[in-house]
């Protein structure tokens, strides 16, 4: 609280708990250059209110972190005051914090500002109520990169997130595990994959995909960026191995698979 110059806070995985929030909002207040702020894993809970208000004094901030805090749903639209006051985010990271619906606020903030590189959104129990407004973001953020939206169940939002996803070309890690995606999203998503041909992570565990993953392995042979491909636990069966066989051929730089 007593310096005025901090440009990076960087407190992940310190377990500092709620009572810490009062002093945290302090230090925010007092460095109005702030522009990274990381206070994943720390059991905040209730505290992040007062962190998210002294945020909205800010208006150069490029990278938040609050993963993993057990925050509450009225949070959301604190959160998305703060990045209406700050329209130079690059990263969002809120994962494992339970939002459910009220992330369709922050996402509706998301839809305002272009400078969005990484949105993680990964472990909050999102239906498909979210896809219209995750669309809309993507479509605004033309140079997004890095998309987890691992372990929710958005089911059939997907097809909105992957017609969004062929109208840009700068995906690289696409996080789609645990997601019940539908059969009749697969097209889309293939014809996203072929979009976003610098694509270097994509994960699909646990979607069920059966035979419909030889049309996203077909997809995947036509890019030669890929670094990792996770499809565990799709019965994916013995047809899709000569597909498979040939992705790994068209990407050497393969490195988990």
């Amino acid at each position: 609280c007593n310096i005025s110059t901090l440009k990076a806070l960087k407190m992940d995985d310190n377990q500092i708990g709620e009572r810490c929030g009062d002093v945290l909002a302090s230090v925010i207040k007092s460095n109005s250059g702030l522009k990274e702020l990381h206070l994943g894993n720390n059991k905040l809970q209730r505290s992040v209110l007062n962190i998210a208000k002294a945020l909205q004094h800010l208006s150069n901030l490029e990278s938040l972190d609050l993963s993993g805090n057990n925050l509450s749903q009225d949070v959301s639209s604190e959160i998305a005051v703060v990045i209406d006051s700050n329209d130079s985010l690059k990263e969002l990271v809120l994962g494992d914090n339970n939002l459910q619906s009220s992330v369709i606020i922050i996402l509706e903030a998301l839809s305002k500002i272009s400078t969005l590189k990484l949105l993680d959104l990964q472990s909050n129990q999102l239906t498909h109520e979210v896809g219209d407004a995750l669309g809309a973001v993507i479509l605004q953020n033309t140079s997004l990169e890095t998309l987890f939206l691992d372990n929710n169940n958005i089911a059939c939002g997907m097809m909105k997130v992957f017609k969004a996803l062929q109208q840009i070309k700068s995906i690289k890690n696409l996080g789609l595990q645990e997601n019940n995606i539908p059969k009749a999203a697969v097209g889309e998503l293939t014809a996203a994959i072929q979009s976003n041909c610098t694509l270097e992570l994509l994960t699909l565990n646990n979607n069920n995909l059966q035979s419909s993953s030889e049309v996203i392995l077909h997809a995947l042979c036509n890019i030669s960026t890929l670094k990792v491909l996770e499809m565990d636990d799709n019965q994916i069966g013995e047809r899709c191995g000569d597909v498979l066989a040939s992705v790994i051929k068209s990407n050497s730089g393969l490195k988990e698979l």
